[in-house]
């Protein structure tokens, strides 16, 4: 199974574009400059309360169901992916966001084309759900 920890952000922009390849994935040039004294510390989630995987299932209109898997937390920081979700997540006619914990769904299949829905649902986002 693919595990993709990735901002909800790529995600969705992945979905709602309708590319059927899995999300790109963009990594920062290479930077030489030096780092500023009073600059803050980069955020970490390693204080963050448990990690849980996340399956997120998504309707995007023209385009067979899809499933993601996610960690629990943002990337750099302690927000929840919920959260994310809930904020990042299109409501336009026809979306629909899904997401559970992956073990209150063991054997979910975030691979198969269409993505099956998902059960004992946390939370869900858009007119289609």
């Amino acid at each position: 199974m693919r595990r993709f920890v990735l901002p909800i952000s790529a995600v969705l922009l992945t979905a709602a574009c309708g590319s059927s390849a899995g999300p790109a994935v963009s990594r920062p040039a290479a930077s030489h400059a030096t780092s500023h004294p009073n600059a803050p510390a980069p955020s970490s989630t390693e204080n963050c309360g448990p990690v849980r995987d996340i399956d997120v299932w998504m309707k995007v209109p023209g385009l067979p169901d899809s499933a993601q898997v996610l960690g629990s937390h943002g990337p750099g920081g302690c927000e929840s992916t919920f959260e994310m979700l809930r904020m990042t997540s299109p409501t336009q006619a026809g979306y629909c966001t899904k997401a559970a914990y992956a073990s209150d769904n063991p054997g979910y299949d975030a691979d198969a084309t269409p993505a099956a829905r998902l059960k004992k649902v946390q939370m869900a986002v858009g007119p289609a759900c």
